[in-house]
């Protein structure tokens, strides 16, 4: 392939990227202003009850999950696979709690994707609504976040497990006294680290705290923030379900994205790094499973120890992956053998993407704003592209979690940036 080629290429597969995003993007806020608003304004003025509103909030999620996963994992290529198909089976039959490594910006994606399959390796399993415990922000950002506090009702920390501990556990109850079941991920570690000094300096303390513990410091994964965090145990408190940890494992080329957290080779994959998939190097994720026994009386001491030594475990196993992709024998039968494909299903995928698009045509048909639908959504392509765009060039780095993530965080952390240098020049 030429110069000229690999250009064109990288080119196309970014406005591939900019436009699965985008109609990403359409297809969610038509589901959240038609469907979940409503749902949402009968429930907060009190015509319809907490079991009604969580059963009529869970519908309209298993109709807008398949679209969202649907260009960034399944119609770019990526595949999923997991050591445990039978636990993660009865994961999806109960009330679950996942606790996962966070080396990635799309664990929820795949979270979403696990939770929606019906066919698990020649198996059939329940659908289940998946949850996360994840950032405040997220629930500000636009249309995704807006979704997830509306109609998903995520677990939301604004300080710290222990400070919010009534208001998560309040959500818990919600669902249990609703009889609505939910596999509930939380990432221990809380933060995603990129490449920049404050991220450098917090790997730096992980490791230290590691030393302080008696732990040889982690390369892999950060230390697990485990205050307060015994609240989201009440998760299977009522149905004795499993808690599980999960660690994600991310593979593009036979390369280990989510390697050494300070290798230069590190890649931190997000949604666009799934969409470029398309242009023939799609990214493999492969989810270790394994049951966890935590007693609902530990106490905080010895919960840090169990959390400490989980991710010990973690540690190993990403060392040993990172091992096998560096060796090039990630892919030998002897390594594969541990893992089993969950395929996802293009045909079904396009049928709720055709299923969302007959939908939203039909609306606009309706109200006689056909023209307005194709304004809005070259304007809502215009959006993502340029704000992504933007985050690039003052970031440097994709961070997109959820669409317009990269520019809105980009442009705060500027204005920071800014602020404080104003304020050293002033002293």
């Amino acid at each position: 392939m030429t110069a000229q080629d690999g250009l064109l290429v990288g080119l196309a597969t970014m406005l591939y990227s900019h436009l699965s995003v985008t109609i990403l993007c359409i297809n969610v806020a038509f589901d959240l202003v038609l469907l979940g608003l409503p749902i949402y304004i009968l429930h907060v003025v009190g015509l319809l009850p907490m079991k009604l509103y969580l059963a009529a909030t869970t519908l309209i999620i298993n109709w807008t999950t398949p679209v969202v996963f649907a260009m960034p994992l399944v119609l770019s290529g990526s595949k999923v696979y997991c050591n445990d198909v039978d636990l993660l089976v009865e994961c999806k039959s109960t009330n679950s709690l996942l606790l996962a490594n966070h080396g990635s910006r799309v664990d929820w994606m795949v979270g979403m994707f696990v939770g929606f399959a019906r066919f698990l390796a020649g198996r059939t399993c329940e659908r289940i609504r998946v949850g996360y415990v994840c950032e405040a922000l997220i629930q500000f950002l636009p249309l995704v976040g807006w979704y997830r506090r509306l109609v998903a009702r995520d677990v939301f920390v604004w300080r710290s497990f222990k400070q919010d501990a009534p208001a998560l556990i309040q959500n818990i109850r919600d669902f249990h006294t609703a009889d609505e079941r939910r596999m509930l991920f939380l990432s221990p570690e809380g933060v995603v680290c990129d490449f920049d000094e404050k991220s450098t300096a917090y790997i730096k303390a992980c490791r230290q705290f590691c030393l302080d513990q008696s732990y040889e410091p982690f390369e892999y994964v950060l230390t697990p923030r485990y205050k307060g965090s015994m609240c989201l145990l009440e998760q299977v408190k009522k149905t004795s379900g499993p808690v599980v940890s999960v660690c994600l494992a991310f593979v593009r080329d036979g390369k280990l994205l989510n390697c050494s957290l300070l290798s230069p080779d590190r890649v931190v994959p997000d949604i666009y790094t799934l969409n470029q998939g398309i242009s023939g190097s799609p990214v493999d994720i492969y989810i270790h499973l394994k049951r966890t026994q935590i007693p609902q009386d530990l106490s905080d001491p010895t919960f840090k120890t169990l959390m400490m030594d989980n991710y010990k475990e973690k540690e190993a196993l990403m060392a040993e992956w990172d091992k096998q992709t560096s060796a090039g024998t990630a892919s030998s039968d002897a390594w594969m053998s541990k893992y089993t494909v969950v395929q996802g299903n293009k045909l079904e995928c396009a049928i709720y993407q055709l299923g969302h698009a007959v939908g939203i045509l039909a609306v606009a048909v309706l109200v006689d704003r056909v023209h307005t639908l194709l304004h809005v959504f070259a304007a809502l392509f215009c959006t993502v592209s340029g704000c992504h765009s933007l985050g690039l060039l003052l970031n440097k780095t994709s961070v997109e979690s959820v669409p317009f993530e990269t520019g809105i965080k980009s442009v705060l952390e500027y204005v920071m940036q800014r602020r404080k240098s104003k304020g050293s020049k002033a002293a």
